[in-house]
């Protein structure tokens, strides 16, 4: 059985999260799935429901089918034992075990920015997605984003309308798009030497909780996170925790006066509050975010060849 078979079978047994798996991993205590010795470990391990033999069989049948349709759907499999595992997931708390991706894996270990906000923005808020993404892209940034209509798309269109490179995470599995429509600028996306990832296998589909989990990998992949438009209650903000608890840089785009009584600029007001969140009204707050953004990443590229030396 290959780490990749292996991991996946495990992430099919009920009951056992992320951080469990990733625990076993990192312990080494499971060479094979096939064994009493198997089972009666993880029955130690006081999940929710007993695991059986016929689950394991189960699981892994689930696991060599999910291996099956990727190799049909092109979709490579990435796993945290791999040395090509992206290190800027790999270095997060409840980092995934595993990732299918579609198109150039490198360009997840770029510089990168995340641009996110609603799926209805103004259309201003929609001309600021898709400038400032054109902006970073021509400054070498590699745009994360979500995929999703609105602020997304912009960001994603801003990328690739300069030939920049530009990375889609996925609520669900590889084998759709999500939104259907967004099957063209997915495609784009792939042509033009960026990069589709996601942490559910094929067939997976979207659930309100997935986009959350997502949130977590946009902000790992990225030196920063810029908040365009969102409401009180958007799934930016949880974008935005996540990338506090990961020592990013979180800028976000300050509307000016007429702007401020629409429903999609609420949230901005309330981030702005926080004295954390950089303001970014003109080309110089512009200026000033990357001149940090930059900053984080030659320091991080730095300590990395002192190591290597070392």
């Amino acid at each position: 059985m290959d780490k990749a078979e292996f991991i996946i079978t495990l992430t099919g047994i009920k009951g056992l999260g992320r951080r469990t798996i990733n625990k076993i991993i990192n312990q080494g205590v499971l060479n094979s799935l096939e064994t009493d010795e198997t089972i009666d470990y993880l029955n130690s391990l006081n999940l929710k429901e007993v695991t059986t033999k016929s689950d394991l069989i189960h699981a892994n049948e689930i696991a060599k089918r999910t291996i099956e349709i990727c190799d049909r759907e092109n979709i490579k499999i990435s796993t945290v034992l791999d040395c090509n595992f992206p290190k800027k997931l790999k270095n997060i708390n409840d980092n995934p075990a595993i990732i299918y991706y579609k198109g150039n894996a490198d360009c997840l270990s770029d510089k990168s920015i995340a641009i996110i906000g609603t799926r209805n923005p103004s259309l201003h808020g929609a001309d600021v997605s898709y400038n400032i993404s054109s902006t970073l892209s021509h400054r070498g940034y590699t745009i994360v984003s979500g995929l999703a209509d609105g602020c997304d798309t912009f960001a994603h269109l801003g990328s690739l309308d300069v030939l920049g490179r530009t990375i889609a995470v996925m609520p669900c599995g590889l084998d759709t798009v999500y939104p259907k429509h967004n099957q063209n600028l997915f495609d784009r996306i792939i042509e033009n030497n960026g990069c589709a990832i996601s942490e559910y296998p094929p067939e997976m589909i979207v659930s309100k909780y997935k986009f959350i989990e997502r949130d977590r990998l946009q902000s790992a992949l990225a030196e920063g996170v810029i908040v365009v438009e969102t409401t009180l209650n958007g799934g930016s903000f949880h974008t935005v925790n996540y990338a506090f608890d990961q020592n990013k840089i979180v800028g976000c785009y300050r509307h000016d006066q007429k702007y401020t009584n629409l429903k999609s600029v609420k949230g901005n007001i309330k981030l702005l509050e926080n004295d954390k969140i950089m303001p970014i009204y003109s080309e110089e707050t512009l200026e000033q975010f990357i001149g940090k953004l930059d900053s984080v990443f030659y320091s991080q590229k730095s300590e990395q060849i002192e190591f290597k030396l070392l």
